[in-house]
Order: C-alpha cells, then sequence, then structure tokens
C-alpha cells in the first residue's frame, strides 16, 4: 500500500486538485491530503466552504514556507522527510498550521536534539519565540514577559510544545555567550523580561551591557531601512535606549569599569540618561550600605547575576577516570566578601571548600544506641550525587559570632552534538554562621549518566562527559539584606530534561 501511494506522488496519477503555492503547481490528491490535514480535511471536505468545490487552490504563504512546501507535501505520501536546520523552521510551520500532527511531532524532537547546535547558528531565539507565539494568551503584560523566563506555570504551554520551550529558554538564559548570533533577533518585550532575570548566566555585567548595545544598534539600522526620516528613527532610538537599557544592573559594574564605559557611543548618544544611572549606582560604593533605602527597584539592580568571572567563582574540570567510587573530589575556590566593591586595591575574598562526591556515597557499619535499646546498623552504599560547600573561617570569625548571607549556585555543564553549554543550575540562599558552616547538596546531576559507560542524561543526546571530564562551575555572591532580592528558595533546573 505504501508502495502504491509512494508511485501515485511520483507518477502524479489519478490526481484531482492543484495546490498553487508561490506561483508554483503542485497536482495532489484530495484523499491523501484530507487524511493527513486536519485543516486540509475541513477546506476540502466541507460543502459550506467554497475551497471544496474548486480543483485549483492558492496557498498564501511565506517565502520560506515557499522553499519547502514540495518536501512538505512529499511527506503526505511517504511518510519520510530529512530535517535539517535550513528547513526546520518553515517545516514546522507548515506542520502546525495544517496540524500535521506526527510531522509536527518530528520537528519537535529534532528541535529538543539540536538545541546547542541552534544556538551555534543563530537561530534558537527565533525557535523560542515562535513556540511562544503559538501558545501565547490573548492578553499580556510586562509581567507575563518576565514570568516567561521563570520557572512557573506562567503561561499554559501544550504537552508537545512544553519540553521545547523550557529547552530553549533555559538555554538561552544560562549560554548567553553561545546565543551572541542570535541575540539581536531578540523582540523588545522577551528581551526585557529576560534581563529582569537573577539566573542569567553571563562572564559579567559590562558583557551584558555589550550584548544590548548590539542589539539596539541592530534595531536601529532596522528602523532606519522601513523609515527614512531621521527625526522619527531618533527618536524611536533614544526611546528603545532609555527603556531596554534601565534593566541592566549598574550597581554590579565595578566603579573603575563605570567610568571607561563613557567613551561609548551610545552614551554619548544618551549622555543624561547614563548620567544618572551611574551617578545612582556610585553611590552604592560610596556610602554605607545599610543608608540605602530598599524598594523594588533596587531589589533588581543589587541581585547579582550568575557571573561567571574571577570575582563570584571558579570553573574545574574533573577528569572522569581519576574519580574513585564513594570518594569526593576537592576544590578551594575564593569570591569577594562584599557585593559593592569599594576603591580598595585589594577587595576582601571569601575562602570556600567544595567537596563533590560523584560515584555514591558509602557509610560503615553503625551502632545506634538508645535509652532503651540498641542498634546495629548495616553498612549502606547510596547512589546519589551530592555536593558539600563549606566556609573557611577567618582566625577573628572562630572567636565572634558572625553571619554571613549567601547565594550558592552550581553550573554543571554537559555536551550535545559536541557543543559544551550549561545543563543544569542548582541556586541556593544560605545563612553561614557560628551554627552553620557547611551546607549540602544532593541529587544536582543524574547519577547513572556519571557512573554507567556511554550513557547519556535521561535517554537524550546529550552527556556530562566532555572529551573524558566532567566541567562544573560555582558562584557565591553575597546577599545583603533589604537591597537584595531573597526569593530563590533551593531549585534544581535543567535544559533538556
Amino acid at each position: 500500500m505504501k508502495w502504491i501511494i509512494h508511485m501515485l506522488c511520483l507518477m502524479l496519477l489519478l490526481t484531482d486538485i492543484t495546490l498553487v503555492v508561490g506561483g508554483v503547481s503542485y497536482p495532489a490528491h484530495r484523499f491523501m491530503l484530507c487524511i493527513s490535514s486536519d485543516v486540509f480535511e475541513s477546506m476540502l471536505m466541507n460543502s459550506k466552504r467554497s475551497d471544496s468545490h474548486q480543483n485549483v487552490i492558492e496557498l498564501q504563504e511565506v517565502p520560506l514556507c515557499i522553499e519547502v512546501f514540495p518536501l512538505f507535501l512529499q511527506y503526505f505520501y511517504t511518510g519520510e522527510i530529512t530535517l535539517e536546520h535550513n528547513n526546520i523552521m518553515p517545516m514546522l510551520v507548515l506542520a502546525d498550521k495544517y496540524n500535521v500532527k506526527d510531522l509536527t511531532v518530528l520537528c519537535v524532537e529534532y528541535m529538543c536534539e539540536h538545541i546547542a547546535d541552534a544556538a551555534n547558528q543563530g537561530q534558537l531565539v527565533t525557535w523560542f519565540q515562535y513556540v511562544l507565539s503559538i501558545n501565547q494568551p490573548m492578553m499580556v503584560n510586562a509581567a507575563y514577559f518576565c514570568k516567561i523566563w521563570q520557572d512557573t506555570e506562567c503561561i499554559k504551554v501544550k504537552p508537545l510544545w512544553n519540553k521545547l520551550f523550557k529547552a530553549c529558554r533555559n538555554f538561552i538564559k544560562w549560554n548567553i555567550d553561545t546565543c551572541v548570533d542570535c541575540f539581536n533577533t531578540f523582540q523588545c518585550d522577551v528581551l526585557v523580561g529576560l534581563l529582569k532575570q537573577s539566573d542569567l548566566v553571563v562572564l559579567d555585567e559590562i558583557q551584558l551591557f555589550k550584548y544590548v548595545v548590539s542589539w539596539l544598534n541592530y534595531q536601529t539600522a532596522k528602523k532606519l531601512t522601513e523609515c527614512n526620516d531621521s527625526d522619527t528613527v531618533e527618536e524611536y532610538r533614544i526611546s528603545l535606549t532609555e527603556h531596554v537599557m534601565s534593566y541592566i544592573r549598574y550597581p554590579m559594574i565595578p566603579p573603575r569599569i563605570i567610568a571607561q564605559l563613557l567613551v561609548e557611543p551610545v552614551l554619548k548618544q544618551n549622555m543624561n540618561f547614563f548620567v544618572e544611572k551611574m551617578a545612582a549606582a556610585m553611590e552604592y560604593n560610596m556610602i554605607k550600605k545599610e543608608e540605602k533605602q530598599s524598594n523594588a527597584k533596587n531589589l533588581l539592580e543589587c541581585t547579582p547575576r550568575l557571573y561567571t568571572c574571577p570575582r563570584w567563582g571558579d570553573e574545574f574540570s574533573i577528569c572522569q577516570k581519576s574519580i574513585k567510587d564513594f570518594l569526593s573530589v576537592k576544590k578551594e575556590i575564593t569570591t569577594n566578601s562584599d557585593l559593592f566593591e569599594r576603591d580598595q586595591e585589594k577587595p576582601d575574598r571569601t575562602h570556600w571548600n567544595v567537596e563533590l562526591f560523584l560515584k555514591g556515597l558509602w557509610f560503615g557499619k553503625a551502632l545506634w544506641i538508645s535509652w532503651s535499646d540498641s542498634l546495629v546498623l548495616p553498612e549502606m552504599i547510596v547512589k546519589m550525587v551530592r555536593a558539600t560547600i563549606e566556609l573557611k573561617l577567618k582566625k577573628d570569625e572562630k572567636m565572634r559570632t558572625f553571619s554571613y548571607l549567601v547565594r550558592v549556585a552550581i553550573l554543571v555543564y554537559a555536551l550535545q552534538n559536541k557543543i559544551t553549554h550549561v545543563v543544569s543550575v542548582v541556586q541556593k540562599v544560605v545563612l553561614f554562621n557560628n551554627e552553620q558552616v557547611k551546607i549540602t547538596i544532593d541529587d544536582f546531576m543524574v547519577y547513572d549518566a556519571i557512573n554507567r559507560p556511554k550513557t547519556n542524561i535521561n535517554d537524550t543526546n546529550v552527556s556530562y562527559i566532555i572529551y573524558e571530564s566532567l566541567k562544573f562551575h560555582v558562584i557565591i555572591t553575597p546577599i545583603v539584606p533589604g537591597l537584595t532580592d531573597t526569593h530563590i528558595g533551593t531549585r534544581i533546573q535543567h535544559v533538556h530534561f
């Protein structure tokens, strides 16, 4: 039967309808169109519709969809298709438009398996915004575009799209440097929502500032091609700059670097706006932090993102073959002690001991004794991944009462199609004091994906093993009560699963 249908397609036998797309005619069979697509069935079988009585139907498609329409139509007959990066987006648009469910599933699965490639080729933001558009409610506001970047059920994503939506969203947030080639394709509201996020992984705030400058230049140039009125374009540029640049966290930029920004063209063009922003940011480095008044705006401005620069942590790689069963891998890291970098030649640094148990935990035989009885506890092996982070106390801290509120984050890297990226992020707000100098975080990685040979993460095409090594980055940033957002809790999130 499949062979007969294939021959009908190749030889154009018994065709009873012609589809015209982009000026090209495609003979087809009503029967095949109707059994493959609910939309075509409604179009051709509903006698109340004029299309049902016509032998030639012209379909209006965008240019990219016109190019792949022959492959799309051929899929109706063969059930086979070769998906690639240059045809996946228009093919998905056609499959979704005409409700070809099995082809839609194939497209979504392909995209989930090529998230990292899409970022590398400048397509991932387009993928994300398309999935967002087809799941977007009728009424949206600024809060909506902020929540889409968070791990909440803020939008009702169709089950088929849910995995792809989360994968695109988290990959962009945690691998913004990999997405640099598609950064300029952000819609304004979507970009502003991203800039409001505190779990955005980036080298530092200056790097993010430069990405936004590039986006502004691109949008201005685009507007110039649409409008020849220079005054209108200039008004647009000023308004857009002040809107988007308001979400850069200027207090997170060291004073010595803020001064260097004054030579940037975008600052010269919007001098009054930026001088006000930078003067306010400098205040945090000039006065005592407890004298600042808390408000919702301060909570965002004074909340560090997940910066990977040396000020706030360190990364380390571990050769997989060197990891021993039940033994930990240890590393000492240092971070800035203060959130704001005062005019100091050498900022105070805090030392931490990081210990990772990647091959499970072993508990030896023990004797449990109570007032009425005793019990021998057998040795036990627990197959799990654990991290401990310990604050190394200074000599004076051991002798006095102290408390130190921080956000701890662990970035876990993985490999998809030979592209290294952050695959999981764990965050936790912790109060270190005399009673607690060490914390434990369990199950932030999939145990079997580390310890079973050639095992990927949860049946995906993603592996923790990056050229025989495991890669992590630990970030620890201070929290200033009243100035820093602490609504984080303990969260473990992933890209692909």
